[in-house]
């Protein structure tokens, strides 16, 4: 009789040399009235509340709020420096604490959700982030010292922090292959239109930003986090590999406990000594020593410190940009005011978003990784000569600028791009999210550093125009990197020499095939 139900490509779940009872044979098994076959469960693993095959569109929907509610949050926190200095007395330094304590706290949300995803589902985390999001934005519309609005806003980051990478993660794992660029790219189109949003109520609040009302913004976006918390707990489901996961391990804990004996005890022991190796693999450890062990591996370490270190100059270039970007139209801007000019910088959006996909989809991820390069560059190197040009600028410059700055919605979306699904394609499933991970916190670090430095540098040399010139050397090594001694980046399966099967234990070594057929090693735990 058949014990659980099995596919014809499932592992034994028990050696025959340690366990009393025979395995079962090969072949597909007779399901028993009222279950489910496999094939008939992974189909309904896409559906959704609602029954409908529509889990995917679910996740794109959630995926592309979430990151307009992270948009809309960098656009008001930046907008309302000036405001925030004017009403509570702040320092030049200080201007800087609320964004990169805002950024600690996604870092610090990056760091401990990856793990956290890999081994309790995607779902959970992304729930939790919408709910915390809603709550901190509300009390910061409220606090009353600055020191409380820093508080609030780390915790805000964080909340942000613990969603955007499962989130990330879990639209790579319910979107076919040859679809997920284009899901990613519809995701950051639909959270741009979001955060211009958020512009759009800053034009009509206080153009010149020095008396923004930024409490009533607050709490509208308290109020537009709570909904999408509320839609998401409706209609979002979890990943399909995370339930495949799930029932794998609750079906081997069955067959072990039924056919449990000495011998078989001792034999799973004997395996799961003997079977730590599968981590290697891709089966499975998702221990935090396990997947470190994996991401620095001889195999990986060269890619994890190349991804690592251009999502820190990627975020160097965002976050810096994205703190000076009000400052400077503020101050240097004649042609038209600060609000309406990082509108019209923002509405490039439209044409630059598909140009961006195009990009990613189209070109090799190496090609891609270098149009990102140059167009920050480009985008860097014109701030640097508007700095740079003794006051007041003639209006031939500022038109130099404000050309260079269409590429700086192209240079967004195809960096949240190609990051977002390096991180969590470019290592096994079982690490894909603690690879998310990787790529967060090196853009959460650069983030925190983004406008002390930006600061620190205008009080030395007494222009902003020195952050860009080093961030523009920044970028000149990377695409020299990029060009002559980058790593491959491709999709982890899909390299050259690669023999690694997720899914199954055939890529073990010849030698220790005995040692996989327990299936994964949670159910040599077992």
């Amino acid at each position: 009789p058949c014990s659980s139900i099995r596919m014809a490509s499932d592992p034994p779940l028990c050696d025959s040399r340690f366990c009393n009872v025979a395995p079962p044979p090969p072949g597909p098994c007779k399901s028993r009235p009222g279950q489910a076959t496999d094939s008939e469960a992974t189909r309904g693993m896409w559906k959704d509340a609602s029954g409908a095959e529509g889990l995917q569109y679910t996740v794109l929907i959630v995926a592309s709020g979430l990151i307009g509610i992270e948009i809309a949050t960098i656009f008001l926190l930046t907008s309302m420096t000036i405001s925030v200095t004017s009403d509570f007395g702040l320092s030049s330094v200080q201007q800087g604490l609320l964004m990169s304590f805002t950024a600690m706290g996604g870092l610090v949300g990056s760091l401990v959700i990856g793990h956290i995803a890999d081994c309790k589902g995607r779902r959970p985390p992304v729930l939790c982030s919408l709910a915390f999001t809603a709550v901190f934005a509300f009390l910061a519309a409220h606090a009353k010292t600055y020191h409380a609005l820093v508080m609030m806003g780390m915790a805000l980051g964080f909340s942000l922090g613990i969603g955007l990478v499962p989130i990330s993660v879990l639209l790579s794992e319910t979107t076919p292959e040859g679809s997920r660029m284009f899901a990613r790219g519809a995701c950051q189109c639909l959270g741009g239109v979001c955060g211009f949003m958020m512009l759009v109520a800053v034009q009509f609040d206080d153009a010149t930003f020095r008396h923004l009302h930024w409490r009533s913004l607050l709490r509208g976006l308290s109020f537009a986090a709570g909904c999408l918390f509320l839609l998401a707990c409706s209609c979002l489901g979890e990943s399909p590999r995370i339930v495949k996961m799930m029932d794998k391990q609750t079906r081997g804990f069955n067959s072990v406990w039924r056919n449990l004996s000495p011998a078989s005890v001792l034999g799973a022991r004997t395996c799961h000594r003997q079977g730590r190796h599968m981590m290697g693999s891709g089966k499975g450890d998702t221990t935090i020593r396990g997947q470190l062990n994996l991401v620095f591996s001889k195999r990986f370490y060269r890619t994890t410190i190349y991804i690592g270190v251009g999502a820190f100059i990627a975020g160097l270039v965002q976050g810096g940009h994205q703190y000076a970007l009000p400052q400077i139209l503020s101050k240097e801007m004649s042609l038209m005011n600060a609000a309406t000019a990082r509108m019209v910088i923002s509405c490039f959006g439209v044409p630059m978003a598909p140009a961006a996909q195009y990009t990613a989809t189209k070109l090799s991820r190496r090609a891609a990784l270098s149009a990102l390069g140059l167009s920050s560059m480009i985008v860097a190197l014109s701030t640097a000569l508007l700095g740079s040009w003794p006051s007041p600028q003639p209006p031939a410059v500022e038109l130099i600028f404000c050309f260079a700055m269409s590429l700086d919605p192209y240079r967004a979306f195809l960096a949240g791009l190609l990051f977002g699904e390096i991180g969590a394609d470019v290592f096994p499933a079982s690490t894909a999210g603690f690879g998310a991970s990787i790529v967060a916190v090196s853009i959460g670090v650069a983030t925190i550093l983004a406008p002390m430095l930006f600061e620190s540098l205008l009080i030395l040399t007494g222009t902003w125009a020195t952050f860009y010139y080093i961030v523009s050397v920044l970028l000149a090594l990377f695409l020299l990197t990029t060009w002559f001694a980058a790593p491959c980046v491709e999709p982890c399966g899909h390299r050259e020499g690669d023999t690694v099967k997720e899914e199954s234990p055939e890529g073990c070594d010849q030698n220790r095939q005995d040692d996989c057929k327990y299936g994964s090693l949670a159910q040599l735990q077992l």
